[in-house]
């Protein structure tokens, strides 16, 4: 037989695979008249060299348990039983999992499967930093990002699931900067093998490269092997747990409150109100202390990194510069963010070859030593050598966090869930139901948790949040406090430092700091006034009142998202366009799909791009790291709400050409749907649009009047009804008359008449007010200019024109700020002026024509002209890409002239807005339209940052305002639509406000 003939195993070496699954068949069927139980069912495993217990007694093992044992390694088998290897196959090391035999005497003993990483021999990583390993995806993996939070599995199916589980170590840390993983440079992976092989393998897989985000399967692989993702959304999966649970409880009982009787008791804490504020205690470092009880006591942190002398000699990419990054994450911390901690921090462990690993969490022993949440591991082996380093648990943070929100659900689903470990809970109703002391409630809810999961917590108890949160402060570690009427509350509150509170950030920390408060005493001896000029009104009276421990916010069990994105800043590597677009199609779909499991619909794509900062070196100290970067945000607005896949990636790649920045220079990019809408919900109709309809129903029918403000006399084919004009001095101006093109290009062409005699005339003051009847003529410059279906449109209706008398140039209405003249109802005769027409006239006096003529040369200075009475109107029939056009070419006399004048220009609009806001209950349509004039000029003028800090200033005076109506509201929503439709229009793209309307009635 030639050796590549068919050997009757259908292919070359298959007589050897037959004669492996043949042994297989042979051991599985000597195995059942054995088995007693099925403790390893699932499991294989092979012994490679001499163990203890020895290869035949761990087969007899495997027999009786339901576990299979390979005569030969194979792909698929699960653990690699050794005690030692040669060093040859320690670098070339697969995939495989190389265990200690003391594994299996361990789940005889305990009877469970335990968790195979503490008896690891070999890793194919570095000690300093775990690398993200790509390998196959398990199909009970498949699902594991489809949720946020999703309900533990059985304890037992858990640590099963663990031992199937590739050791797969999650990235980065879990801080905001400075977050992902270090990968191991080849130039280490090389020598490497020339150190001394221990039991924390300092070996790494030189033949793997370490990938990108230009890889096809890079965004896949990572999701479906890192759970860290998991944490940072653990908290938003717990708000939509505790809305399940409320919705799915409805009306019924809590049952478990009978259990509480015992604690029934007549004597009253003093509180008209119990808010409980639990959190567990170094939350990561009690879950994973629970599988090693022989470390409590010390000082422990939970992170990547192992520890020991691998964490100071970490090795750095030739071509990078940690000095230089140093120095500009400092610079960056201290002048941009002003966060000195932060800034201290990459000083004192940003240098040579330190772990650059963040602790997410560190136990009070090595708070003690000076250590932090967030600080470098490197630096924290300064503080204290004998640090002890664990890794992460995602599931069992899953698991206890679980359980804590169910404990406490047992008895109320008055929850607000803050993250997975962390929460509010209104007690009120069941302390006045039961009749108990709260703190023994308190101590039998903190004791049941412990008993359940091991971990402790601590808790406070308050009239409001801000004092719950300050309470328990005081009950850490593992106690409870009660902040009562008998306690001081001002003298409590004095001595915290402010960035305790919420809101506080660096940014305002520092701006409190330099104004000379630097605790809630200095802010409780200082005035509102002076608040309000640091702060802002709104800031500094919610920091006036938290300094003295007031806080009216109620707790919000049920919370709506707001907000869906995926981010990534580790591995964004690109070298040309078309991987940076394959890869922001992906993140679109991820994104996407992240929206549709929510069942929501976004109306705003707002793209966050890092890019390399100029002075930044090019490779960073943490390999595949971001690096210093600046941040560049481009936003746009989908007109109808979606989640449709193609529309949102459509949008993304637009954002990212708008933004045009080389693709080797991006480090990051993240995707963030915002404005979401229930997916179910009909679209409504603009409130604003239909409350303009239904005054133009209104007053369609109504006659117009003869006698309008300055003299003019206008008769119709309606009817011939005199009126009055109203009082200069009405605060609320009425609404004004519909106008169709035809009466406004007759009131131009007079208008224009009126300027020219008025110029002919100008030594003469004395008005005409007797009524001459017009033959009706049109601006045939104007009409020539128009579109050709509204100027078939005028043409066809010519004989529906109104005829204006001649009228006096020389009486200019005045106006006030933002405020059209208004037309007048002539239905409505309760607001009639009782000043006759005569008392309407100008004085004849030496002195008021000599103000009059005064006024007028000032005006004409400045440029003040007005080439008819209807500029400032608008036109409810027309398009809104039309009537601009038309107003442009209306207010173009002999000279040029501004459409309006720019009263939103200058330093001055502040001031303006301020008064207009506050004296104004209600906005008028004629106010708003022309508000929505001056910043449509700012938009074709190029003035969009000046816009948009308009926009900005507004919407926060009206959020400010306190009113019950919401028409405030609807007019700031109605301006900042059109302003997209003519961003849109004439700029191709949208803007992102960043201020918004939050007012829950309206929104």
């Amino acid at each position: 037989m030639t050796r590549d003939e068919d050997n009757g195993f259908s292919e070359w070496g298959g007589y050897f695979e037959a004669k492996k699954s043949k042994l297989e068949e042979q051991f599985a069927a000597a195995s059942d008249p054995f088995r007693k139980s099925d403790l390893f069912e699932g499991i294989s495993i092979f012994v490679n060299g001499r163990t203890d217990p020895s290869a035949d007694e761990l087969k007899r093992i495997m027999m009786v348990h339901g576990g299979t044992f390979h005569h030969y390694e194979r792909s698929h088998t699960t653990y690699i039983i050794a005690s030692v290897l040669p060093d040859v196959k320690v670098r070339n090391m697969n995939l495989s999992k190389f265990i200690s035999a003391k594994w299996v005497v361990d789940c005889l003993e305990k009877k469970k499967i335990v968790d195979y990483k503490p008896y690891l021999l070999y890793t194919n990583q570095k000690t300093s930093q775990p690398r993200l390993m790509f390998g196959k995806p398990k199909d009970n993996d498949a699902n594991d990002s489809k949720s946020d939070v999703e309900p533990p599995k059985d304890k037992a199916e858990m640590e099963v699931d663990s031992t199937n589980d590739e050791t797969q170590m999650e990235l980065g840390g879990i801080l905001k900067h400075l977050h992902q993983a270090v990968a191991t440079s080849p130039e280490k992976e090389d020598s490497a093998s020339e150190s001394k092989i221990t039991n924390l393998s300092t070996t790494s897989n030189n033949s793997t490269t370490a990938r990108t985000a230009a890889d096809p399967n890079f965004l896949s692989e990572f999701y479906k092997n890192s759970r860290l993702h998991h944490i940072a959304t653990l908290g938003t999966g717990f708000k939509q747990y505790v809305c399940r649970l409320r919705q799915k409880h409805g009306t019924q009982g809590f049952p478990n409150r009978e259990t509480l009787k015992y604690l029934a008791n007549s004597q009253q804490n003093g509180l008209a109100r119990y808010v409980m504020h639990i959190d567990m205690d170094c939350f990561f470092v009690s879950v994973g202390l629970r599988a090693r009880p022989e470390l409590r006591g010390l000082p422990i942190a939970v992170t990547h990194s192992k520890g020991g002398n691998a964490a100071t000699d970490v090795p750095v990419h030739p071509q990078a510069d940690r000095k230089a990054e140093l120095e500009l994450f400092a610079q960056r911390f201290e002048h941009h963010f002003h966060d000195g901690d932060k800034a201290e921090k990459v000083r004192s462990g940003f240098d040579k070859k330190m772990s650059l690993s963040e602790i997410a969490s560190c136990s009070y022993e090595a708070r003690e030593k000076g250590i932090r949440n967030g600080m470098f591991v490197g630096q924290a082996l300064k503080l204290c050598p004998e640090l002890k380093t664990i890794p992460y648990d995602f599931e069992g943070y899953k698991e206890v966090a679980f359980t804590l929100y169910d404990t406490v659900a047992q008895y109320t689903l008055n929850i607000e869930a803050v993250s997975c470990d962390e929460m509010f809970v209104e007690l009120t109703d069941l302390v006045d139901e039961l009749n108990i002391d709260v703190m023994a409630f308190v101590s039998h809810l903190r004791q049941e948790v412990y008993s359940k999961t091991g971990c402790t917590c601590s808790a406070g108890v308050a009239s409001n949040k801000l004092l719950a949160r300050m309470a328990t402060k005081e009950a850490k570690p593992n106690g409870q406090f009660l902040l009562d009427s008998k306690n001081d509350i001002l003298a409590y509150m004095a001595p915290m430092s402010l960035d305790l509170l919420p809101g506080v950030g660096s940014s305002m920390s520092h701006k409190l700091k330099q104004a000379g408060l630097n605790n809630c005493g200095d802010v409780q001896k200082t005035t509102l006034w002076r608040l309000e000029r640091v702060l802002g009104k709104k800031l500094g009276q919610n920091l006036f009142q938290n300094c003295r421990g007031i806080d009216d916010r109620p707790l919000a069990y049920e919370q709506a998202r707001k907000t869906v994105s995926a981010e990534m800043n580790f591995g964004i590597r690109f070298t040309n366009s078309a991987e940076c677009e394959q890869f922001l199609c992906q993140l679109s779909d991820e994104v996407t799909k992240r929206l549709v499991e929510i069942k929501r619909k976004a109306r705003s794509v707002n793209l966050k791009i890092m890019v390399r900062a100029a002075e930044a070196p090019v490779e960073t100290s943490k390999y595949m790291g971001h690096g210093v970067c600046d941040t560049i945000n481009k936003s746009s607005l989908i007109k109808h709400a979606t989640d449709d896949v193609n529309v949102i990636t459509t949008v993304v790649l637009n954002l990212m050409r708008e933004a045009d920045i080389p693709p080797h220079e991006l480090r990051g990019i993240g995707i963030h749907l915002t404005r979401l809408e229930d997916a179910s919900a009909v679209r409504k109709e603009n409130i604003i649009k239909q409350m303009f309809g239904k005054m133009s129903e209104m007053k369609k029918d109504k006659p117009i009047p003869q006698e309008a403000v300055g003299g003019i006399a206008v008769s119709g084919a309606v009817g011939d009804d005199k009126v009055k004009k109203p009082s200069m001095f009405e605060n609320k101006p009425k609404p004004r008359e519909p106008r169709n093109v035809f009466s406004m290009l007759t009131a131009a062409a007079v208008s224009r008449k009126s300027v020219t005699e008025d110029r002919s005339q100008r030594g003469t003051a004395k008005p005409i007010t007797r009524p001459l009847s017009l033959v009706p003529k049109l601006d045939e410059d104007v009409l020539a200019q128009l579109p050709e279906d509204i100027r078939l449109e005028v043409i066809a209706n010519k004989e529906e024109h109104l005829c204006i008398a001649e009228y006096d140039g020389n009486r200019s209405p005045q106006y006030p700020a933002l405020q059209s003249p208004p037309l007048l109802n002539p239905s409505d005769s309760t607001n009639l002026s009782p000043l006759k027409a005569t008392d309407l006239k100008p004085s004849t006096s030496r002195a008021a024509v000599a103000r009059l003529q005064k006024r007028k040369e000032r005006k004409e200075q400045e440029h003040y002209i007005r080439s008819d009475h209807i500029v400032a109107d608008y036109i409810e029939d027309m398009p809104d890409f039309v009537h601009p056009h038309i107003l442009k070419l209306i207010s173009h006399p002999v000279t040029e002239v501004p459409e309006v004048p720019e009263l939103l220009m200058g330093d001055k609009y502040k001031d303006l807005l301020n008064t207009w806001v506050s004296r104004e209950e209600a906005p008028s349509p004629n106010d708003v339209d022309l508000f929505v004039k001056q910043v449509s000029r700012m938009i074709r003028n190029d003035q969009l940052d000046h816009m948009c800090d308009v926009m900005k200033y507004l919407c926060r005076i009206i959020n400010m305002k306190r009113s019950c109506s919401c028409c405030w509201h609807m007019a700031y929503k109605h301006i900042e639509e059109v302003i997209q439709e003519q961003m849109l229009t004439i700029e191709g793209y949208n803007l992102l406000f960043i201020e918004y309307i939050r007012c829950r009635k309206c929104s």
